[in-house]
């Protein structure tokens, strides 16, 4: 999912490293490539769909990304 959010905002999702959700935890590290890229954390919404959990990725990597 947050490959595909990469792509939808114009980046390569090959740029992702890793994608780490601990078990019973309500968020999920995005890890990247570039070691000058800093790991992001992305709280999941509680109840939300798959459609929600993509727009909370796509947003922060927005954030990130500055795009």
């Amino acid at each position: 999912m947050a490959r595909e959010a990469m792509s939808e905002i114009g980046r390569d999702g090959g740029e992702i490293a890793d994608v780490i959700e601990p078990p019973g935890a309500d968020f999920c590290v995005i890890s990247f490539i570039n070691d000058e890229v800093k790991p992001i954390e992305i709280a999941k919404p509680l109840g939300a769909g798959e459609s929600q959990e993509l727009d909370e990725i796509r947003r922060a990597l927005q954030y990130r990304f500055g795009t």
